[in-house]
C-alpha cells in the first residue's frame, strides 16, 4: 500500500508563491503493488536494468508499439516521458489515453499480440 496525506495551498511566501502544505488528520493509504516515481524528464534508469525483456533504445527510452504503448515484456506498458525523453505533459496525457485503451483490453481478454515496435 502507498501511504498520502492531502494538500492545500498555504500562504504566499515572499515570491508570491503558494507551496502545499499537510492537512492534519488527512493521511489514508491506496492499495498498489508497485509505484513508479515520475519526477523530472526522461527514463528513470532503474527501470530498464530491473525489468528483464524491456527493450530500450540506444538512448534509454523505453520502446513501445505506439498505437497501444506496449512494450517488449508481457503485461508492461509505457509512454510519457519514458518513451520520448524530455516532451509536453499534453503529449504524454494522449499516450496515456492510448495505452489506458490497450490496458483494458490486455486484462480483459489476457491476450498480447505480438509487438510491433515503431522505430
Amino acid at each position: 500500500a502507498m501511504r498520502c496525506i492531502r494538500m492545500e495551498l498555504g500562504e504566499p511566501d515572499a515570491s508570491g508563491r503558494r507551496r502545499p502544505v499537510p492537512i492534519e488528520g488527512s493521511e489514508f493509504e491506496l492499495p498498489c503493488d508497485t509505484v513508479v516515481m515520475a519526477l523530472g524528464f526522461g527514463v528513470n534508469p532503474l527501470i530498464p536494468s530491473t525489468t528483464p525483456g524491456l527493450e530500450v533504445s540506444r538512448w534509454g527510452v523505453i520502446q513501445v508499439e505506439k498505437s497501444t504503448g506496449r512494450t517488449t515484456k508481457k503485461g508492461v506498458f509505457a509512454g510519457g516521458d519514458s518513451i520520448t525523453g524530455g516532451a509536453t505533459v499534453i503529449l504524454a496525457m494522449g499516450q496515456a489515453k492510448i495505452a489506458s485503451k490497450a490496458m483494458h483490453e490486455y486484462l480483459t481478454t489476457g491476450e498480447w499480440p505480438e509487438v510491433c515496435l515503431d522505430k
